[in-house]
């Protein structure tokens, strides 16, 4: 599952996970697991310095000052990364019990070109002045700041090619729901 910022990723994998019994993994989750690691750690010490590194782990925040200033060095950041977050991912389902339904649920999917990697692609959407409310509502910031972040990311038509399932969360999740409902039983029955 993939979909821009505020456009309900959130709510959506919380039904699915609760109410129709399927396991959710955030590769998010996985890429700070994964940036905890003794292996990335001395990836991105070689990579970016010692200026990166605070007791022995990565300095979250330094990192971000030097990959968000330099594209290059985000994509440097992303070559290294990335590969370790998908390959955890994948431990992950692994050790799963084989029956178990499962999401990926990842921003950058379509970005990182993971989408290869898996068999079906839900895209969450929305209205964009309802994105832009919840954006501005959920961080509490400005219309300004709110349009810049969405700005930053990769657009719905460049997801769309790749969707298998597109779900409009506009109309809130009881009408979501019924959508949700439907994919899940066409994805548990071609199992």
């Amino acid at each position: 599952m993939t979909g821009s910022i505020a456009t309900g990723k959130s709510v959506v994998l919380d039904y699915f996970h609760k109410n129709l019994g399927f396991e959710i993994i955030s590769a998010d989750s996985v890429g700070h697991d994964v940036l905890r690691l003794g292996e990335t750690v001395e990836k991105i010490r070689r990579e970016f310095g010692e200026t990166v590194i605070t007791d022995g782990q990565i300095d979250r925040k330094a990192l971000a000052k030097i990959v968000f200033s330099d594209e290059m060095e985000l994509k440097k950041l992303n070559s290294l990364t990335h590969p370790l977050i998908l390959k955890h991912i994948f431990e992950i389902i692994d050790n799963l019990p084989q029956s178990t339904p499962v999401i990926v649920e990842a921003a950058i999917l379509i970005e990182a070109g993971w989408q290869r990697y898996f068999d079906t692609i839900m895209v969450t959407t929305c209205r964009p002045e309802i994105q832009l409310s919840r954006l501005m509502t959920r961080d509490g910031i400005d219309k300004n700041e709110a349009k810049k972040r969405i700005s930053c990311q990769f657009s719905l038509e460049n997801r769309l090619p790749y969707a298998t399932y597109i779900i409009d969360t506009s109309y809130g999740i009881e009408v979501t729901k019924i959508t949700l409902e439907k994919i899940a039983y066409e994805l548990l029955n071609k199992r």
